[in-house]
């Protein structure tokens, strides 16, 4: 499977994994790593069977759920197919005029039913759920290296991606300090920025900051001076 294929097997994925019903996606790309749903962390092996076994999940929830569109899609396919091989035999029948009138004859009565017929629409097309059922068996098949380089494709979609977490989501699990000690804003911006590297860089500095300092504030009051700076009282930056 080339990088193409598996990338529109992806995001046909990422998009069917948005509908009610679909498998949940099992693994999500933090930024710096993937991760379950509730933020730990899994190894490779782990991560590949996981995503390879959803994908095949994913592939038959979709072969489910538009069964009766494919069947119909599938049978105008198969009026187009005898219509075109009908057009042949009548290509072929070169001095056989009543041989030719009959395969043109049927021509016209095979794409007038395929004209008639009305495909409902699916959720994604066939050709990409088989994509799906392919990329599925290369994440449980290929090596360490490749499925490292197709997960790598996965992680460009945001239904793949982790959601963003706000800093109050990690000064909420601060431990309380005696109100002797007092941490300085920017050990507090180092620690988050450690703690939460791929949050950090996606807020940058000035947002990062504000978001941070503002729930720094609302869990442990207003920033006080401290021996030149500004900081808080009564909190530790272990968890």
């Amino acid at each position: 499977m080339d990088d193409a294929l598996a990338r529109r097997a992806w995001d046909a994925a990422a998009f069917a994994a948005s509908q009610q019903g679909a498998p949940a996606v099992p693994f999500t790309w933090s930024g710096t790593q993937w991760e379950t749903p509730g933020g730990e962390w899994r190894d490779l092996p782990l991560i590949r069977r996981g995503m390879g076994e959803w994908l095949a999940n994913l592939a038959g929830w979709l072969r489910y759920e538009n069964y009766e569109a494919m069947k119909i899609a599938e049978r105008k396919a198969e009026l187009e197919r005898d219509a075109t091989r009908f057009e042949l035999d009548a290509r072929l029948a070169l001095t056989d005029a009543g041989a030719r009138a009959y395969a043109q004859r049927q021509v016209y009565a095979l794409r007038s039913e395929a004209a008639g017929i009305d495909v409902p629409p699916m959720t994604v097309e066939l050709v990409e759920i088989e994509a799906m059922e392919a990329l599925s068996g290369e994440m449980l098949s290929a090596t360490d290296t490749r499925a490292t380089q197709l997960l790598s494709l996965a992680s460009q979609f945001d239904s793949f991606r982790a959601p963003m977490r706000d800093p109050a989501d990690w000064v909420s699990h601060l431990a309380p300090a005696p109100r002797s000690e007092h941490v300085r804003t920017s050990l507090a911006w180092e620690a988050f920025t450690a703690a939460e590297p791929a949050l950090a860089g996606a807020l940058g500095s000035r947002t990062g900051k504000r978001l941070l300092f503002a729930a720094m504030d609302k869990r442990f009051g207003a920033r006080r001076k401290l021996g030149g700076y500004d900081g808080w009282r009564g909190v530790t930056l272990g968890a």
